[in-house]
């Protein structure tokens, strides 16, 4: 049997306090117009005395320790190098013959071209070099004896014309690009030079090739995701044989480099160079929770803690003698995608700057 307890008390006209098992509240207003304060919400209630018609509308309170909205799944510290890569996703961009055929911009062909005109000069370079040191040996070799002076002309000779070729060879194969921007592409690709910096200088910037689900939270710390990162830095430079009267912005990404244009976006693997408008390639960020098993950054944010050896209810767990506790950081991650196969990401310690980054990026395709 279920009791239930309810009485009503008048305080003055107009104001009575109730007193029921679920707590007290107070009532106001006359009959047929009540509004009644309670420990869980606020009620109105209007109707017609003697009618049996009423409106009765609750309005609960919102939870004082009312969670905030989730922020991006936990990220564990790196990835041993012995989890195999098929266990997780790969983020790595396709192959660099891939997105040379995939450029969407025409300098990729005048780069490719001036790079294959250079290799056939390294090639010959190398026969008249290989050539000159045979019959070298061949004189040394040999009874007769050749007089200083003629080897020693001979020898100066053979430079001069190895030496020729390669700086003709050099000059011939470098592709210049020169810019004489508009004042609003000038204010633009500075403001992308100075979100660069910023990026550049935080205190701890990564490379990203590799994430995946953890099944065991309980042995890292809590995590959902485990990633593998490489720590990187940011630079100013121009790819090779590529002269320009504008400082390049340089993301090395593993095995493609990045380079940022005023009008295109540039990667590389090894000598070979394609080409996109930055329009086509998506740049994404967001904010990442990560837990980091070294010391953070001077400029990361610590937004909580946990344990190297979480339990259930997410305290330490008791059955590990070496658990630590281990800060979680705030960090930004940017995400760098295309249909031609561009596939990068980011991770740095300050959230800030990386979205500052983004949305300069995003202003260059505008």
């Amino acid at each position: 049997m279920v009791f239930r307890f309810r009485r009503s008390f008048k305080i003055i006209p107009g104001v009575r306090l109730n007193v029921s098992g679920s707590g007290a509240s107070v009532t106001l207003g006359p009959r047929g117009l009540h509004y009644t304060v309670g420990p869980r919400g606020t009620r109105t209630t209007i109707g017609l005395p003697g009618s049996g018609v009423s409106w009765t509308s609750y309005q609960p309170y919102a939870a004082a320790n009312a969670s905030p909205p989730p922020l991006p799944d936990v990220h564990q510290p790196p990835v041993p190098d012995s989890i195999e890569v098929s266990q997780g996703t790969v983020i790595d961009s396709a192959p660099i013959d891939e997105l040379v055929a995939n450029s969407t911009i025409d300098i990729a062909q005048i780069l490719a071209a001036a790079r294959s005109r250079w290799r056939r000069y390294k090639i010959l370079i190398a026969m008249l070099s290989a050539l000159f040191a045979v019959g070298a040996l061949m004189v040394a070799g040999s009874a007769s004896t050749v007089p200083p002076v003629a080897a020693f002309v001979l020898t100066a000779g053979v430079v001069l014309i190895v030496g020729s070729l390669a700086i003709h060879g050099r000059q011939s194969s470098t592709v210049s690009l020169e810019y004489e921007l508009s004042a609003e592409y000038s204010s633009r690709f500075e403001t992308l030079a100075s979100a660069f910096h910023d990026l550049a200088s935080c205190g701890g910037i990564w490379n990203v090739p590799l994430e995946m689900h953890e099944a065991d939270w309980k042995r890292n710390a809590g995590a959902s995701k485990l990633i593998r990162r490489h720590p990187i830095s940011l630079g100013r430079d121009k790819p090779h044989l590529v002269k320009s009267n504008v400082d390049f912005l340089k993301l090395p990404l593993g095995k493609e480099t990045l380079y940022l244009t005023p009008d295109a976006i540039l990667i590389t693997a090894g000598r070979t160079i394609a080409a996109f408008a930055y329009q086509d390639v998506q740049f994404a960020f967001r904010n990442a929770r990560f837990i980091e098993e070294e010391t953070p950054p001077h400029d990361a944010i610590v937004v909580d803690q946990t344990w190297r050896y979480v339990n259930r209810k997410g305290g330490p767990d008791r059955r590990f003698n070496n658990n630590r506790q281990l800060p979680i950081c705030l960090y930004g991650e940017i995400d760098m995608r295309s249909a031609a196969g561009v596939n990068e990401r980011i991770q740095c310690s300050r959230g800030d700057v990386a979205e500052r980054f983004v949305a300069t990026l995003a202003a260059m395709s505008a």
